[in-house]
């Protein structure tokens, strides 16, 4: 009498897939609207949000400049983003 071992294979996600991709940049971009919006200090209105391949880009215009540096800081902590890359705008009080 043979016994024969089974090779049990966990299930792990293929991150090389494109679906697998797509929804982690879903989510992601979720998250980066959650976190601004929850922010109190930032008119999150005119704010795009894209995410491609866990880098996150911001765009649209903000009021100041406090509030781009702002939105920037309040989602680079968030798990899984390789890169925040900010193309938000601001009117500069002194340019008139």
């Amino acid at each position: 009498m043979k016994k024969s071992a089974e090779v049990q294979q966990s299930w792990e996600p293929d991150f090389d897939s494109d679906a697998a991709r797509l929804e982690t940049d879903k989510n992601l971009k979720q998250k980066v609207l959650n976190a601004l919006q929850a922010n109190a200090f930032i008119n999150c209105e005119k704010i795009r949000v894209r995410v491609s391949e866990r880098l996150v880009f911001l765009e649209g215009s903000v009021h100041l400049q406090k509030e781009r540096i702002s939105a920037q800081k309040c989602i680079m902590d968030i798990f899984g983003i390789r890169a925040v890359i900010n193309y938000l705008t601001y009117q500069n009080e002194h340019a008139q």
